[in-house]
């Protein structure tokens, strides 16, 4: 039976520092706004008198709530979550509903309730404790949306070169729809854990399936994404597999910073999902000085189970970074080759590659996606949350790089990309193999794009590894640059 999505469910979100809302004064017609059935067909008889509005406006200043602006009929008012409960004697909470929104997506919106016993349960509207306050009631303002897309869903142009989601990471990636046999990943469900997952029009525009992301980190929104991150690379599944289900897992904090990975890592795990994809890991010394320490060791078990479970887990070779999640055996470790407009490719030195020095016969990457080249790897047009830490610093000089993207700070979308792209990228491609032929395991699913990936020859990984691409499997690039549709087209002929 097809589950249903709850149309509002309470969250634990963090509380705002201050809130707005609405109080409608005593009415001079003896009657309140809040006991009719229907609107008035005037105001008239639901104005205040001066004097009332007076005497409510003190007391409402009184308990810590400044005035915004003043009507005939009430005050549009905010203050901090503390101020309403005292007005109301009751508690604030989150309250998440599904909402028509941008493009004609639907997606959950984050609202303020007033809730306790003697409170009404309409949602967002509050009874004041005190009837001599002349307040016949209280509103918590439910947001709003605008009724035009911002940002745009269409990639801005910019001077320097790069490639733009969908249709060139597709090409790039053998992944144009008359090759794969209508094979799309349909009915594939694809968990990211990341920075979060920002509702931009780019997806709804294109009618990518998104489910509404999960938090791991307490008081943090599903709604938002505060790097850009997760929202940015999340777009690589579906240039290269448009019709896969995403389930975002948010691992961030409020500030954005990854301090949840490894309880999205379970949260994903704990939803058995066909693959489940990771653009980050940490770093330690190269060659390191041992085997891995206690943390790793049962982090990495994690990750086994994962991969037993039947999961297709995919993690990021890193860029320049030596880290435990790609070597692990089972894990399909993503690198990096650059691709030139002229389709010619090398092996991206911004991209880690070396054989493992804690796992026989394990080489970093398995296979490679699309990666730009140092020092900022500018490569790939991707829509972020406007404003957010990755569209300002990619429109900007840093300090290993004087050149910028060529966008805006707050437009939406920034050019960067990473073995971060690459995790997401394969792991698209793993979806349409699966809607092929489902029920593969993670050994075959690996076995039909190392088999069919495409021979790198010519560049070198990042400089702290700098093993060369030869030919045949490497260091630098494994197998290669992945081939969706051959890789398709291998496991309909070999399994």
């Amino acid at each position: 039976m097809k589950s249903i999505v709850p149309y509002q469910k309470l969250t634990q979100q963090a509380l705002p520092k201050s809130m707005q809302g609405y109080v409608s004064v005593t009415s001079k017609g003896k009657k309140s706004i809040f006991s009719r059935k229907s609107p008035p067909k005037s105001a008239k008889a639901f104005h205040a008198t001066k004097t009332d509005l007076k005497e409510a406006r003190s007391a409402l200043e009184s308990t810590g709530v400044q005035i915004v602006a003043e009507s005939r009929l009430g005050f549009a008012i905010a203050g901090p979550p503390q101020a309403f409960e005292e007005l109301c004697d009751g508690k604030v909470v989150t309250v998440d509903r599904l909402m028509h929104a941008e493009g004609g997506r639907e997606r959950y919106v984050t609202h303020l309730d007033i809730v306790g016993d003697k409170q009404p349960s309409m949602l967002g509207h509050g009874k004041v404790k005190s009837s001599k306050m002349k307040i016949e009631g209280l509103l918590i303002e439910r947001p709003r949306l605008l009724q035009s897309i911002f940002p745009s869903p269409i990639p801005p142009f910019v001077d320097q070169f790069h490639l733009r989601v969908p249709d060139d990471i597709a090409v790039g990636l053998g992944a144009r729809k008359d090759l794969l046999n209508g094979f799309m990943g349909e009915g594939i469900i694809v968990s990211m854990v990341d920075s979060g997952q920002y509702a931009h029009p780019f997806f709804a525009a294109h009618h990518y399936d998104v489910l509404p992301a999960k938090t791991v980190v307490t008081g943090t929104s599903s709604t938002k994404d505060p790097v850009g991150h997760g929202t940015g690379e999340s777009a690589n599944i579906f240039a290269i597999a448009p019709e896969t289900k995403l389930q975002p897992i948010r691992a961030t904090d409020e500030n954005g910073n990854l301090v949840g990975a490894i309880g999205g890592f379970l949260l994903a795990k704990q939803d058995s999902p066909a693959i489940l994809t990771n653009s980050w890991g940490g770093d330690g010394p190269y060659p390191p000085t041992g085997p891995p320490d206690t943390y790793d060791i049962a982090w990495a078990a994690e990750i086994i189970d994962a991969v037993e479970n039947g999961i297709f887990v995919v993690f990021s070779a890193s860029n320049g970074g030596f880290t435990i999640e790609p070597q692990v055996p089972g894990v399909l470790a993503a690198g990096g080759v650059y691709m030139t407009g002229d389709l010619e490719m090398q092996a991206s030195n911004y991209a880690s590659g070396y054989p493992s020095p804690w796992f026989e016969n394990v080489i970093v990457p398995d296979v490679c996606g699309l990666v730009g080249l140092s020092p900022r790897a500018q490569y790939i047009m991707l829509p972020v949350q406007p404003g957010c830490e990755l569209d300002i610093f990619e429109s900007q000089p840093s300090p290993n790089d004087p050149n910028d993207d060529g966008t805006m700070a707050n437009d939406g979308w920034a050019l960067f990309s990473g073995t971060s792209a690459a995790a997401p990228q394969i792991a698209g491609i793993a979806a349409l193999i699966l809607s092929a032929k489902p029920g593969l395991s993670s050994a075959q699913l690996t076995e039909a794009m190392t088999k069919t990936a495409v021979d790198i020859h010519t560049g070198r990984c990042h400089p702290r590894f700098n093993y060369p691409a030869e030919i045949g499997h490497d260091n630098a690039t494994g197998h290669g640059l992945v081939d969706a549709s051959d890789a398709v087209q291998y496991a309909l002929d070999h399994f």
